[in-house]
């Protein structure tokens, strides 16, 4: 029997599956420190336990949405890899002080007493005491979401692709366009312009990213500006210094730089077979 796992594809599926991951993982904290009390000598009650783990990561339930939106964010505005770790390390106490900050707001007048007095002062406890916890939860938010966002580049084993579409999420929405109606793509900005099927479509996504998911056998960057469907090309005109116009079957003429050449090397260098002597 094979089990196949299936994304959510709204924005209600992608809650509900975030605030599921949540609640397991507060019932395995709260046993855990559930039976570490009890093999310590210092039984504690279940419900408090759970009832302390779970307001924690309430708040970690409202977070989550804000990082991995900032985090999609980070990937698509910029570009060089320092750039991004800056970006993470610069969201990190960010995200912390958030944690602790809302926690006081919203369950102080749960926990509070003498010594928690006022949220401030409850906020600064949360501070100390969750600070490595709330890091590492910080960094596998991250670390989810970018494997999720790079799940759909991967190949299987075999060289085959793992869907025929092409799917993009915008604003919420899922598109689905098959990769066989694609004729080019063009940069525009952050954005792409798909050319499918007589359509123009423009995504939230850049021309990089995309190239990246879609299958190097059928897809090739030609240009800073574009990305065609190899087999679409028509005509491979050279305008000289390694440069050359390429002719879609649909009639579009696009540049190809020298410097994505060897990405149609098999059109430009066809090795014919030589008879036998």
């Amino acid at each position: 029997m094979v089990i196949r796992l299936r994304v959510p594809s709204t924005p209600v599926g992608w809650t509900g599956l975030m605030l599921a991951a949540w609640a397991l993982v507060t019932f395995a904290q709260a046993g855990q420190g559930y039976f570490v009390a009890a093999w310590r000598g210092h039984a504690q009650d279940w419900g408090p336990t759970l009832g302390y783990v779970a307001a924690i990561y309430s708040i970690w339930a409202l977070l989550s949405w804000p990082v991995v939106g900032a985090a999609l964010t980070i990937e698509r505005r910029i570009k060089p890899w320092w750039g991004r770790i800056a970006a993470y390390v610069l969201l990190w106490p960010v995200t912390i002080y958030a944690h602790v900050l809302l926690f006081g707001l919203v369950y102080w007048p749960v926990y509070r007493s003498a010594r928690v007095a006022t949220r401030g002062a409850m906020a600064d406890i949360m501070f100390v005491r969750n600070f490595d916890t709330n890091t590492m939860l910080y960094a596998g938010v991250v670390a989810l979401t970018l494997a999720w966002t790079r799940w759909p580049r991967r190949q299987r084993e075999d060289g085959s692709r793992a869907d025929a579409v092409l799917e993009m999420r915008s604003r919420g929405r899922l598109t689905r366009i098959p990769l066989d109606t694609i004729d080019w793509i063009g940069a525009a900005g952050d954005y792409a312009e798909i050319h499918a099927a007589g359509r123009t479509m423009l995504i939230e996504e850049s021309l990089t990213s995309l190239g990246e998911r879609l299958p190097a056998a059928e897809f090739a960057r030609i240009h800073r500006s574009a990305l065609i469907r190899i087999d679409r090309v028509r005509e491979i005109a050279p305008i000289g210094r390694g440069d050359a116009h390429v002719r879609l079957i649909g009639g579009e003429q696009l540049r190809l730089s020298r410097r994505f050449r060897d990405n149609l090397a098999a059109l430009l260098d066809p090795r014919p077979v030589r008879p036998a002597e």
